[in-house]
């Protein structure tokens, strides 16, 4: 009886965690997109000493941050998941629970000591997208209350 009143309750919690990871890591792409966009000082440069050459180190670092922002909000998700609170009910596919695996097993410690070390920018940003990717599917796949 208990777990029909708790269930609308985790559907929320499981949808919040999946929004407020996905919205970290566009956070986190769009600063690493930052440290390729050039401006029209960057072009003269070496005619007025590198005054206009933008600094990425806050841009890897807003980025760092917001990895590991996803990260944390995914944390209550991925305990519930190991633990079997969240289970193969609050979806309407079992290939939600494949997919939730593949979140609960990526590896973000390898993201951030990338980013803390000011580059790898192409490759988190393309496994940022395919961490979006793989929430969007989950979210689309979450059983209705």
């Amino acid at each position: 009886m208990s777990g029909e009143k708790e269930r609308p309750r985790i559907l929320r919690a499981i949808k919040k965690c999946l929004t407020d990871a996905d919205q970290y890591f566009k956070e986190g792409m769009e600063a690493l997109d930052e440290i390729g966009r050039s401006s029209v000082a960057t072009g003269m440069t070496p005619l007025i000493g590198g005054y206009g050459m933008k600094d990425g180190k806050s841009e890897f670092r807003t980025a760092m941050i917001k990895v590991d922002s996803g990260e944390k909000a995914l944390e209550p998700l991925v305990k519930r998941f190991k633990d079997g609170r969240v289970n193969e009910s609050h979806f309407k596919s079992e290939k939600a629970l494949v997919i939730l695996n593949d979140l609960a097993e990526a590896d973000f410690d390898i993201l951030v000591n990338k980013l803390m070390e000011n580059k790898g920018r192409e490759s988190v940003w393309y496994r940022l997208r395919e961490l979006r990717g793989k929430i969007s599917e989950i979210l689309v796949l979450v059983a209705d209350e």
